[in-house]
């Protein structure tokens, strides 16, 4: 008899034992799926920000690519403007603005090239004409049938928020120029927290 007693003081225990570590186990799991749940979200916005970061990087690239070329006219040798600007860059605030002409050797009667960045809403367009001569930054930024304006980022995926630039003169020397300032912020269409904003300089010089 003091056998059996002993037997169910030991079969209280251990169930006793394993329903404590059953709870704990239960709750060691909520608290590491908890802790999962939480790294895979942030892993899931840190992966959407760096997406935004390098569509952002990638437009502004190419928009410093193209503004090397502004103002050159290798056949007139000297720098052309769009008409009625006083820079090689022409920028406005509001709306935002940038835009710029350069010659195309290979273009034909058609030569000059107009490349016009604007924000419309929360889209950044570029608007790029040929022309046999420079139009002024309204007739270059319209967006005319049969030229090409669209948008540089997918407004299902990418929303710009802001949109700025601006142009200080320089001056020094032999050579004259100016110091154009582009920053963008953008956010996802569908999660507007998320958002990134990326700026940068360059200068541009008169091809004389």
């Amino acid at each position: 008899m003091v056998i059996q007693r002993a037997r169910k003081k030991l079969r209280g225990a251990s169930l006793i034992e394993f329903m404590i570590a059953s709870l704990v186990g239960t709750m060691a799991l909520a608290i590491i799926g908890s802790v999962f749940i939480s790294s895979q979200r942030s892993a899931a916005q840190r992966s959407q920000e760096i997406l935004l970061l390098q569509n952002i990087t990638n437009v502004m690239q190419g928009m410093k690519e193209e503004m090397y070329q502004a103002g050159f006219d290798d056949v007139n040798r000297t720098s052309v403007l769009l008409s009625g600007a006083s820079s090689v860059v022409y920028t406005q605030s509001s709306p935002s603005v940038v835009g710029f002409v350069y010659r195309v050797e290979s273009a034909g009667a058609a030569a000059y090239r107009h490349v016009v960045y604007r924000q419309d809403s929360t889209a950044l367009k570029l608007c790029e004409k040929m022309r046999a001569a420079p139009l002024t930054p309204a007739s270059a930024a319209d967006s005319i049938v049969g030229d090409s304006c669209y948008s540089l980022f997918d407004p299902r995926q990418i929303s710009v928020t802001a949109f700025s630039t601006n142009t200080d003169a320089l001056s020094g020397g032999l050579v004259s120029g100016a110091m154009t300032t582009v920053a963008i912020t953008a956010a996802l269409t569908n999660r507007p927290s998320v958002t990134q904003s990326l700026s940068f300089q360059i200068q541009s010089r008169n091809w004389q």
